[in-house]
C-alpha cells in the first residue's frame, strides 16, 4: 500500500507540474504575441501629392532634418535682391517621433513672415524658349492655260509735243504767244488673250486720237488764234503680260498708230467775218504742210484680267518716240521740229473664252 500510494502521488505532482509549464508556456506565448502585433502596427504616412506647402512646413516643425538647418542658414544670409525660399523635405522618422508641438497664435504669423517670400524679390529661372521661324506666306494663284478674246473702251489723255515750234518763227513774227494743251480722247478696240499660268500675251488693235490744241496771241491786231491738232489713228498692238498674282498683272508692249486723217488740224481766228478767207487759206497752208505719218509708240501698262467672270481692266501709258508730224517744204513759213506724243488710256472691257480652261 505504501508504495502504491507513494506511485499515485508521484504521478500526480508530474501531471500538476506539465499541468503549470503548460499554463506558464500559453501565458508567454500570449505576452510574445501581444507584444510583437503592437510593434507591427504602420503609422500613417503623409503622402507628398496631398500635402500642401504650408502643410509641408507646419508639419515639419516636428522633425529636424540637416536639409532643414542648411536652408535656414540661406535665409540668415541673403543675396543682392534675392530671397531664397527655404522649403524643407519631409523624411520618415526613423526613431520614436516627438509628440506634436501645437503652434501658439503668436508663432505662426513669425513663421510665416519669414518663410514667404516678397514677389518682387523672387528670382524665377525660366527655360529658354525656341521661337519656330513663322512659315513664309506664299500666295497662290490658279493654273490657266485658255485663249480668250473681248472688246474695251475708255478714256484717255493725249499731247501732241512742240507744236508752236512748228507753226511760228520767232525772226518773222517776234510778238506773240504760244499755249499748248493736251486734250481727251476715245478709246474703243478688240482683243485676243492667251494665257499660261502667270505668263499672256496680248494681241489688240485700238482707235483713239492723237490730239493737242495750240493757242496763239498776236499782240499786232489783237488777234487770238487756235489751231487744234487731231489726228484718229488705229493702234495694232503687241504686249507680254506677267501675272503677279492670280489676276492682277503688268506688261510691256509695241505698238505703232495708224493715222487715218493725214491732215486732221483746224485753224480758227477772232477775225471779223471780211477776212474769213483767211482763215481759211491758212487752214488749207498748214494741212498741206503738216503732214501725220506712221507712229511706233512703246507701251507700259498694268491691269486686271480675270479668267473667271471675264473682266478686264488696264490702265495703258504710250510713247511716241519718234515724229508724228512730218514738215513738207512750204513759203509758208512752218519748220521742222522734233514732236513726240504722249498717250495715256484707261479702259473696261469683257471677254469670252475661245478654249476650255485647263
Amino acid at each position: 500500500m505504501p508504495m502504491g500510494n507513494s506511485t499515485s502521488n508521484t504521478r500526480r505532482n508530474v501531471i500538476r507540474g506539465i499541468v503549470a509549464l503548460i499554463i506558464i508556456l500559453i501565458i508567454l506565448l500570449c505576452l510574445r504575441l501581444c507584444k510583437h502585433d503592437k510593434e507591427e502596427v504602420p503609422t500613417p504616412q503623409p503622402t507628398p501629392s496631398a500635402s500642401t506647402p504650408q502643410d509641408t512646413i507646419k508639419q515639419d516643425t516636428t522633425t529636424i532634418s540637416p536639409v532643414s538647418t542648411k536652408a535656414w542658414q540661406k535665409v540668415s544670409k541673403p543675396k543682392k535682391k534675392r530671397k531664397v525660399i527655404a522649403v524643407s523635405v519631409l523624411q520618415p522618422a526613423k526613431e520614436v517621433a516627438v509628440p506634436e508641438k501645437k503652434e501658439t497664435p503668436q508663432e505662426q504669423p513669425k513663421q510665416q513672415a519669414i518663410i514667404e517670400p516678397e514677389p518682387d524679390d523672387i528670382v524665377i529661372d525660366t527655360a529658354e524658349t525656341i521661337r519656330e521661324p513663322k512659315p513664309k506666306r506664299v500666295f497662290s494663284h490658279k493654273h490657266y492655260y485658255q485663249t480668250r478674246i473681248g472688246i474695251r473702251a475708255g478714256m484717255g489723255y493725249s499731247v501732241i509735243g512742240n507744236l508752236s515750234a512748228l507753226v511760228e518763227d520767232g525772226a518773222i513774227r517776234p510778238r506773240y504767244t504760244m499755249e499748248e494743251k493736251g486734250a481727251l480722247v476715245p478709246s474703243i478696240g478688240v482683243f485676243a488673250l492667251w494665257r499660261h499660268d502667270r505668263l499672256g500675251v496680248e494681241l489688240a488693235a485700238d482707235y483713239t486720237w492723237l490730239s493737242s490744241t495750240l493757242k496763239e496771241h498776236k499782240q499786232i491786231g489783237n488777234i487770238d488764234e487756235k489751231t487744234v491738232f487731231r489726228y484718229h489713228v488705229i493702234m495694232p498692238q503687241v504686249a507680254a503680260r506677267l501675272y503677279l498674282m492670280s489676276d492682277l498683272y503688268m506688261g510691256v508692249g509695241v505698238g505703232m498708230s495708224i493715222p487715218l486723217n493725214l491732215g486732221g488740224i483746224d485753224f480758227s481766228s477772232n477775225r471779223t467775218a471780211m477776212f474769213a478767207s483767211v482763215d481759211e487759206l491758212t487752214q488749207e497752208h498748214l494741212r498741206e504742210t503738216l503732214r501725220a505719218r506712221l507712229h511706233v509708240m512703246p507701251l507700259l501698262k498694268i491691269g486686271y484680267s480675270s479668267f473667271k467672270n471675264g473682266i478686264e481692266a488696264s490702265l495703258q501709258y504710250g510713247y511716241g518716240f519718234m515724229d508724228l508730224i512730218k514738215t513738207n517744204e512750204n513759203p509758208y513759213g512752218y519748220h521742222k521740229a522734233t514732236n513726240n506724243s504722249h498717250l495715256l488710256l484707261l479702259t473696261v472691257g469683257y471677254t469670252i473664252p475661245l478654249t476650255k480652261q485647263k
